[in-house]
């Protein structure tokens, strides 16, 4: 036995020093520690050791024996470093534990620790010194210089360029770590020793994860084909295990996949590799990312333009639902990357059925959007659309950190023509759990909740506060019974240590954690933390760019001064970006966000401090749970990440059965078990599922369905259906007012218009030969829904189709073809052609103001039970106008919250889809003079909608550089040219460059990042 039986407990002690120095405890604080850590010095030492020469003895056999203890060796190490208690070791530790990383294949922790060696090591032309150098040029891409040769050293450095940088010179390399070795063994000193068989170990590991040998030999592709790229400064030095999956399951040849890995183990440069091996070997000119959300559009967009630079024509689409996509195809363009959301594909699709054939690479990311509510069903049929329509030469990718039942899926979606490719050996940074409790300690855990690995004593101090004015009673923080007041005090505690997310389960309580944070800046409590922790003079653009959109007494304005930033969903566009780009490049390390960061943005950060595991009144799924953490340690920037929840309740009660704290806990602790994660769902087989309104009611899905059958072609009966379902449940059960029940079947009412949509599509775009109830009944097994249905359910599923089938077969195919278009169900298209008929659209010349005017009033007429809804009208004028929040509330009498809500949601995403509807259920015969054909000024209309922008430059600023309403606007008036396309907007900024540089030097580094990164 190497290790022995208390060999799990030290590490735990040494685990439980480094978070101590983490959060600043005084060694007369620690507790008392039975046992002596630092014991595991000598067998880890052994195992490092052991285990290189097994790489080079090539004995498989013991690898396998050792590969678990070389965990322990490499988390001790790490932690050990963190400890500061034998600084003298500081070298040896951090270079042990690179190379135990590293052996492990975990690089990106290899990478962490290699970086902080550097300055650390004296002897020049040590194994130690090449060592370090080769771990940072193949994990950091920092500069190798070739050497002047003197010895056996210098070769192996030179020989070691020759191979990675120019694909040349590996048997001399491998020749010369012998006799180096040799040389070693004869003279050095028992540190060399140790360290060049750890050298020759490393150098072998990383020839054999050598691009130069993997990607020909994985793709079919010539070395010479692969040579221009891997010469180049960009390229990749050595495959990742992610990296190396995807190559040995054979991506990198055609093969269609679902890629099922964590976050953070390479995913970009996999996606980067499918697409640069795909145009290496001709099969493909053309490529589209499909992404969930705008912001991870543009972060995929910005990734593809530095991997690819000129080489390959990379253009994002807009977020707009209109035909804004013909002037990216040209026969000029032969190779080109399109970047999208999931709704543009399909609204692409629905008006060009040809656009699938010109694909030749699919690749969707965070695909595990299926269950995701309407925009699941919308995914699902988008999916199995190009599912049925591609051809065995197109290759299609999906990629999920979080998709447990990833083979059930693959089946569906490739059957036998594709793979599966995942590998529970590849794991994310490791993370620790903390739990805070009212006993001021916080309570760490790692994979048995049912033992806790350690915990740090009186960590959590409660001090009395400043008083304000009038005030008579104490008061104090941390409050232990706040979730946020225990937050906010681990991020000011923590943040000198790295990023810091505040995170919370609803909207609404943003105002509560900044107000709270500048009412205790208010009583002189210290957060002088926070604000060090930041590049000041970057902090002071950005918080002069959120004062200009909320004003200077807004709680973001205030909370910013302080270092402090938002991150959600109504936040304005430009300010989450500028709050993205100033976290990866850790000018702030504090942000307060909502679930927005769980979406796949790669924010990085080394501690999530949660809040609460609920989202109003649903506790937050475990998938997304576990993709919110996987936002926390970054590979490649820590080798550790924290989660701490911060309600005292759920520790402090996890044994109180009677009260319910025991289930809770239960509840909580299941969120972190990866096992235990709920499969991927089918928003269209939840449509014929039992479903929840309250925790101890159920609605049957079968009724619900044959209700649904019997009143399909009723306008807005869901609707009352709903209302009148919550009356009766109210009447019955008087205290309950917080139920779901609306939601739950407007929610369904949004599916079944998908489907309706969708059924519009398949019969516009084809002649139906066959009986119209086969041909639903086609489409319905074809869903993942069928696929994953019990039999009852898949007669529902079937009985459901062919009830729209029969719907839809009263209206010619001309209709059906418009109502395709339109994105939306049969209900609102036809309730859109009637309007358009009565405010004779066709027939009268609107100015802008006018229509719209008429456009509020049908929006009302469809959304109209809200708040604020008699706001909403002159909101949007407001809005286009180019007006901030802060300027809107000023006129308005509704708060800035709210402004945000009613700007983004209703009038930015949701009148803007309906104007996309109008534009596409508009009839305009163009041989009739006297027609009058609004589509022109309605297309600009949505755009100005979509982006709150006056004029076509500030919109095409938007769509194609960047998406900030009031910098568009400030570079459309020094451009002086009000009508700029988005096809030319580039180089009419390149025309003015200084001049907009210039202007750019005010506000965050983002946009001039951004636009140098676009003019290259």
């Amino acid at each position: 036995m190497i290790f022995g039986k208390n060999a799990g407990l030290m590490l735990k002690y040494q685990k439980a020093k480094a978070k101590m120095v983490e959060y600043d405890v005084s060694k007369q604080e620690y507790p008392h520690f039975p046992l002596n850590s630092n014991e595991l010095s000598y067998p880890t030492t052994y195992v490092l050791s052991r285990y290189s020469e097994c790489i080079i003895e090539n004995n498989h056999d013991e690898l396998k024996e050792l590969e678990l203890l070389l965990i322990t060796t490499a988390e001790y190490y790490d932690s050990a470093f963190k400890s500061k208690d034998r600084p003298e070791y500081d070298w040896d530790f951090l270079l042990s534990g690179a190379s135990a990383y590293f052996l492990r294949k975990d690089f990106g922790s290899a990478k962490v620790l290699a970086a902080r060696v550097v300055d650390l090591i004296d002897e020049e032309r040590s194994p130690q010194k090449l060592l370090t150098n080769l771990y940072n040029y193949l994990l950091g891409g920092v500069y190798l210089p070739y050497l002047r040769v003197i010895d056996t050293y210098e070769r192996i450095n030179n020989f070691f360029l020759d191979y990675f940088g120019k694909g040349k010179s590996l048997e001399a390399l491998k020749s010369n770590l012998w006799v180096y070795r040799n040389e070693i063994y004869e003279n050095g000193d028992p540190d060399s020793i140790f360290y060049v068989d750890i050298l020759v170990a490393v150098i072998i590991v990383a020839c054999e994860n050598s691009p130069w040998s993997l990607l020909p030999s994985s793709s079919g592709i010539p070395d010479e084909e692969w040579e221009p790229y891997l010469q180049g400064k960009m390229s990749i030095k050595m495959l990742w295990p992610a990296q190396r999956l995807i190559a040995e399951k054979g991506l990198l040849r055609g093969e269609s996949s679902i890629v099922q890995l964590p976050t953070g183990v390479g995913k970009t440069r996999s996606i980067e590799l499918i697409i640069r091996a795909a145009f290496l070997s001709e099969r493909a000119n053309i490529a589209i990312i499909v992404a969930p959300l705008r912001a991870l559009c543009n972060e995929i967009t910005m990734d593809m333009y530095k991997a690819f630079g000129n080489d390959v024509t990379i253009n994002q689409f807009s977020d707009v639902l209109q035909n804004d996509f013909w002037n990216f195809f040209s026969e000029d363009i032969k190779r080109q990357i399109l970047i999208c959301t999931p709704e543009k594909l399909s609204y692409v699709l629905h008006h060009d059925p040809f656009f699938l054939s010109a694909i030749d690479l699919f690749v969707f990311d965070e695909g595990h959007m299926f269950d995701d509510g309407g925009r699941g069903a919308t995914y699902e049929l988008l999916v199995t659309h190009i599912r049925q329509n591609i051809t065995s030469e197109q290759q299609f990718v999906l990629l999920s950190a979080v998709l447990p039942n990833s083979g059930d899926i693959a089946q569906w979606l490739f059957e036998d023509r594709g793979c599966l490719a995942t590998d529970d050996s590849i794991v994310s940074t490791p993370k620790s759990i903390g739990f805070s409790s009212t006993q001021r300690d916080i309570h760490f855990f790692s994979d048995d909740k049912s033992n806790e690995d350690y915990y740090i004593p009186r960590i959590l101090r409660v001090e009395q506060l400043k008083k304000l004015p009038r005030e008579r009673s104490n008061k104090y923080f941390p409050d232990l019974s706040s979730s946020t007041d225990v937050a906010i005090y681990n991020a000011i505690k923590l943040c000198h240590n790295g990023g810091v997310a505040i995170y919370l389960g609803q909207q609404r309580s943003m105002k509560t954690v900044f107000e709270r944070i500048i009412n205790l800046d208010k009583r002189n409590y210290d957060l002088k933390a926070l604000k060090d922790n930041t590049n000041q003079a970057e902090l002071s653009k950005i918080k002069g760019f959120i004062e200009s959109y909320y004003g200077s007494e807004h709680y973001y304005t205030k909370a910013a001064e302080l270092g402090v930033l938002p991150h959600s969903s109504n936040l304005q566009n430009g300010v989450k970006l500028v709050v993205e780009h100033a976290l990866k490049n850790k000018y702030v390390s504090c942000v307060v966000c909502t679930s927005t960061l769980a979406q796949g943005v790669n924010i990085p950060i080394k501690y999530l401090l949660v809040t609460s595991i609920r989202n109003g009144l649903q506790l937050v799924k475990a998938r997304d749970f576990q993709n919110l953490m996987g936002r926390t340690a970054r590979a490649g920037i820590y080798t550790e990440g924290s989660i701490i929840i911060t309600d005292c309740k759920i520790y402090d009660n996890r044994t109180n059965w009677k009260n319910g704290g025991g289930y809770l806990w239960n509840d909580c602790v299941k969120l972190f078990d990866t096992k235990l994660t709920e499969p991927c769902g089918s928003s269209i087989l939840s449509l014929v599922q039992d479903f929840n309104i309250d925790y101890d009611v159920t609605v049957s899905g079968e009724k619900f369905i044959d209700i649904v059958i019997d009143h399909l072609d009723e306008r807005d009966f869901l609707l009352d259906y709903a209302k009148k379902l919550e009356k009766a449940y109210l009447k019955a059960n008087p205290k309950r007012t917080q139920n779901l029940i609306v939601q739950e079947i407007l929610l369904r009412q949004d599916i079944i218009s998908n489907i309706e949509n969708y059924l519009c599509l398949v019969r516009s775009a084809e002649t139906l030969v066959n009986d119209s109830k086969k041909s639903a009944v086609d489409i319905s097994t074809n869903t993942l829904a069928y696929a994953m249905a019990t039999k009852k359910e898949k007669e529902l599923l079937i009985k459901v189709f062919q009830k729209i089938e029969e719907n839809i077969q009263q209206y010619s195919v001309e209709k059906l073809s418009r109502y395709s278009n339109a994105m939306s169900g049969i209900g609102l298209s036809s309730l859109i052609e009637e309007w358009i008929v009565q405010n004779e659209l066709t027939e009268k010349i609107y100015t802008e103001t006018e229509l719209l005017s008429v456009i509020a009033e049908l929006y009302l007429q469809i959304c109209g039970d809200f708040r604020y809804q008699e706001h909403i009208q002159s909101v949007c004028k407001k809005w286009i106008d180019g007006q901030t929040p802060m300027e809107i509330n000023n006129k308005e009498t509704i708060g800035i919250a709210e402004v945000e809500s009613l700007c983004n949601k209703r009038i930015s995403y949701e009148m803007n889809f309906l104007i996309g509807n109008i534009c596409d259920l508009i009839e305009v015969d163009e041989e009739n003079e006297e027609q009058v054909d609004q589509r022109n000024l309605l297309t600009l209309l949505q755009k100005k909608v979509k982006y709150g922008v006056p004029n076509m430059t500030a919109i095409s600023v938007c769509e194609s550089i960047f998406n900030d309403r009031l910098l568009a606007i400030e570079l459309a008036q020094i451009l002086s040219d009000a009508n700029i396309g988005t096809d030319k907007i580039l180089n009419m900024l390149k025309a003015h460059s200084e001049e907009i540089f210039s202007c750019l030097d005010s506000y965050p580094k983002y946009f001039k990042d951004r636009l140098s990164v676009l003019m290259k």
